[in-house]
């Protein structure tokens, strides 16, 4: 009998009112991929700042700072105690993406990223993360 074992099961989306939940499983020590959707509604519109929460934690734990310059060139801040280098954030992606390197079990909750627009209003979307201990 062979045991395979999927790295990531396929994301589940569910809405909440108006704030979409992916739920994602991961087996530790892999990377996840945490979506955000930084769309714009309307075409002369910019996203100003991404932050990304964990539930309980009461502030920011990731964010990607583009107040002052191009998104493009924006500045981003990993807390050292969360991911710490493990983080990046990739807005190319469709959706965009926080990408975590080694996951671990500790890193398992739920995840709240949150877009600021220079002229619309804020989205906030949520994933809830399941990690599953190695094998």
């Amino acid at each position: 009998m062979t045991l395979v074992l999927l790295k990531l099961i396929a994301p589940q989306l569910i809405t909440h009112g108006s704030v979409t939940i992916v739920h994602i499983e991961v087996v530790a020590g892999e990377a996840v991929y945490l979506p955000c959707d930084i769309s714009t509604q309307t075409s002369n519109d910019q996203v100003a700042l991404v932050l990304w929460y964990r539930e309980d934690l009461g502030t920011p734990i990731y964010s990607v700072d583009g107040r002052d310059r191009d998104f493009n060139l924006a500045e981003r801040w990993s807390d050292e105690n969360v991911f710490s280098n493990r983080a990046y954030f990739m807005p190319e992606k469709q959706p965009a993406e926080l990408g975590v390197d080694h996951i671990r079990e500790t890193d398992q909750g739920v995840y709240r990223c949150r877009v600021d627009f220079r002229i619309g209003q804020t989205r906030n979307s949520k994933v809830n993360l399941t990690v599953i201990g190695e094998y």
